[in-house]
């Protein structure tokens, strides 16, 4: 543990108070109440792995023992070939926070929080026990034998694999329009036609076609593609999901792809039947079905087919829609267009990857909240941010994705000045009223500034939608309908310096805005050093060339204590 952290847990006694931003967040003593147990594993059904090294060996054996009956004509076995481990299929059992960091580091490893050799409903991995103390799941994996990740991460191992897929003997490491011989092409299929027979996991045509038997099968050589969309009740029409990763496995076989601006993917070539799962994490964050485990969308096991496919609301899509909204949110603020801000903090050395938890809960009109102690607090078991928009709108839940990453971002930027905000807002009893207030008001007014323009680039300029205006209970048109005593924290000031409309028009209990044309950039620059509401106002005047910067007073003082 680096020395930073350990100030933060020197801190800790009066800093699990520090939930701070935007609502309530989950009891740590009735997470504690819960307890971890692998139980749940054994709700699954366990398969014959037909890529052990003992299977795959006796594979090779009969169909030798089957060779030698054959005509000098037909396909002999080349006597050169012969099974040897290429693969690792492991389980990681990381026990602190830093340790699983170090995994999600590593982006040639595909994880997985369930076993691979096992099948499971989605209803027993969304019911999985909730982790406690300090645990973090345990990960399940298949590695290259000579792998880095291999030779140094710590791990168990559960089998030895050979994987002829991922043979270059075979061709994997051959292009498209490359092909292997015939010969090999036929003892490819027959190895795998007998692995799979002496492992029961042979597809029997009378067999229904949701049996666990039918789900694995070998096959001619594909390239997975498709087409990922959501539906978007504001736009009212399909939009394509951009950024999400799409896995197809098939056993310990993993491809990826990433979907493109309008939610085309395609992976690297796979044999048989194999199933396409969208993995709603990315290098830099991780979003949790609830506080502890991956989300995932489970999509259907296809063979030489493409996946086409539109995340609606109907039956069985809620947690499919509100991962991928949340998870559009935080791919257009990593890798999107942001106009010039910093970044949320990035996975690295000195930064684990941000871990966003999809709670199926509504918690009124301001639905998450974020806090980089509470993660560190609880070793990385409680995520850092909290999103809970259950069955809002999904401008909604993209807006208040945003909103909270925007403060993982301000701290990126300061930390200093930014926990001194946090402190003097919410920790420390004996604060007076008007200054927590006046931290409080910077804290998520700057949220709420980003969380609008991020929105309105969304619906408003992507969408072509020329009427949208940024979400609330009452569509209060981008907070300017906003009254100054509505709510004295989460201020319009932010966007009204960058507007160009006054709403005092609206009547004397608006904010009287004479500002405007300020950058949302120059407003982040401001930030640095500000470590209470007026501090941002005067970094504005001394770092900023704005004509209407003579109104800045006036503008600050609508919100008062």
């Amino acid at each position: 543990m680096n020395k930073f952290k350990k100030l933060n847990l020197f801190l800790g006694v009066v800093l699990l108070l520090a939930i701070f931003s935007c609502t309530d967040e989950p009891n740590l003593q009735e997470t504690a109440s819960q307890s971890k147990n692998e139980d749940w594993i054994k709700l699954g059904k366990k398969l014959e792995n037909p890529y052990s090294i003992k299977n795959m060996k006796l594979a090779l054996q009969n169909l030798k023992a089957k060779n030698a009956k054959l005509t000098s004509k037909e396909v002999s076995i080349d006597p050169g070939f012969g099974i040897v481990p290429n693969y690792l299929y492991v389980e990681f059992q990381p026990q602190t926070e830093a340790e699983e960091a170090v995994l999600k580091q590593d982006s040639s490893v595909v994880l997985f929080d369930y076993p691979l050799d096992y099948e499971f409903t989605d209803e027993v991995l969304d019911s999985r026990p909730a982790l406690i103390g300090n645990q973090v799941p345990n990960y399940y994996s298949a590695i290259k034998i000579d792998s880095e990740t291999a030779s140094e991460a710590h791990y168990e191992t559960l089998e030895q694999l050979y994987i002829p897929e991922e043979d270059p003997y075979f061709g994997s490491n051959l292009s498209s329009k490359q092909k292997v011989s015939d010969k090999k092409e036929i003892l490819l299929d027959q190895l795998l036609d007998e692995a799979f027979k002496l492992t029961g996991n042979k597809r029997v045509d009378s067999q229904p076609k949701t049996s666990v038997t039918a789900r694995w099968i070998f096959g001619t050589r594909w390239w997975p593609s498709g087409n990922i969309s959501i539906y978007d009740e504001v736009a009212g029409a399909n939009k394509p999901v951009v950024g999400a990763q799409v896995l197809i496995r098939q056993w310990f076989t993993v491809r990826q792809g990433i979907t493109d601006a309008n939610g085309n993917f395609s992976t690297s070539s796979v044999r048989g039947s194999a199933r396409y799962i969208i993995q709603w994490e990315r290098y830099n964050y991780s979003i949790r079905n609830g506080s502890f485990f991956q989300a995932e969308l489970r999509g259907p096991v296809k063979k030489e087919e493409s996946w086409n496919y539109t995340i609606n609301n109907g039956q069985g899509d809620s947690d499919d829609k509100y991962h991928a909204l949340i998870h559009q949110a935080a791919h257009d603020y990593y890798y999107g267009h942001r106009f010039g801000l910093i970044s949320p903090p990035k996975n690295g050395t000195f930064s684990p990857q941000i871990k966003i938890a999809a709670r199926e809960v509504s918690d009124g009109n301001d639905a998450g909240s974020y806090s980089h102690l509470r993660y560190e607090l609880t070793m990385g078991v409680i995520a850092q941010i909290h999103i809970k928009a259950w069955r809002k709108n999904s401008d909604r839940v993209y807006g208040t994705t945003i909103h909270e990453l925007s403060h993982a971002a301000h701290s990126a930027l300061d930390r200093i000045s930014y926990d001194n905000l946090v402190r003097d807002a919410w920790i420390i009893p004996w604060q007076g009223g008007t200054v927590k207030n006046n931290n409080r008001r910077l804290l998520e007014t700057w949220a709420r500034t980003v969380e609008i323009i991020m929105t309105l680039q969304r619906y408003k300029t992507q969408f072509g939608i020329t009427n949208y205006a940024v979400y609330d209970d009452n569509r209060l048109e981008n907070f300017q309908r906003l009254r100054i005593l509505a709510n004295n924290h989460y201020t319009s000031a932010g966007y009204d310096m960058i507007d160009i409309f006054n709403q005092r028009g609206y009547g004397i209990d608006f904010p009287n805005d004479n500002v405007s044309g300020y950058t949302v950039k120059e407003l982040e620059n401001a930030l640095v050093g500000a470590k209470y509401w007026t501090q941002w106002k005067d970094n504005l005047k001394n770092r900023s060339n704005n004509p209407t910067a003579i109104y800045l007073d006036e503008l600050f003082n609508n919100w008062a204590d």
